[in-house]
């Protein structure tokens, strides 16, 4: 009886992550680079399932007009393209933002600063929804670049660096 308790106790604590946990989408936005899996698809929505379950990926691409779902691990760059969506897995604060280890997120800088560090950075920006920290480029600087933005245009793979959405920010979540 007590294993079967536990049993059921894990899967509501499941159930309420995935059914609290937000897609971050990208409009006309493709990601490259990093591809591991593809499936057939009819929405976006399908793909941020899938994301949320696999502990692979960390964002995904959907295909309107092929009707597909590449589901990403890495991410080299990206560009605009009018047939796709792409998504951020939401894996910080409780499902309710996106952290991103060596990416580099630009577009729509509203604020930049010189910091220290990436947590200093994600302080700063609180109020924006959205930071970008990279590291110093010379060993002799002590202070990396922070961004701050409300919206996302650019995303790149960027040795060091750190990004995140943090929860209630203004770029479109469903």
């Amino acid at each position: 009886m007590y294993s079967q308790c536990i049993l059921i106790l894990g899967f509501i604590t499941t159930l309420t992550y995935s059914l609290s946990s937000n897609c971050f989408f990208l409009p006309n936005l493709a990601l490259n680079g990093g591809t591991y899996d593809e499936f057939p698809a009819t929405e976006i929505k399908s793909c941020c399932i899938r994301c949320a379950k696999d502990p692979c990926c960390i964002a995904y691409t959907f295909d309107k007009v092929k009707g597909r779902c590449y589901m990403k691990s890495a991410i080299t760059d990206s560009q605009k393209s009018s047939s796709v969506t792409s998504g951020l897995k939401a894996n910080s604060h409780g499902g309710q933002g996106s952290m991103l280890r060596h990416i580099k997120i630009t577009g729509g800088t509203a604020s930049s600063v010189k910091l220290q560090n990436s947590e200093e950075c994600q302080q700063y920006c609180t109020a924006y929804g959205i930071f970008s920290w990279s590291p110093p480029e010379q060993p002799e600087e002590r202070n990396g670049d922070c961004s701050c933005m409300t919206r996302i245009s650019n995303i790149e793979y960027s040795f060091g660096s750190k990004s995140a959405i943090f929860p209630n920010s203004e770029l479109d979540r469903k």
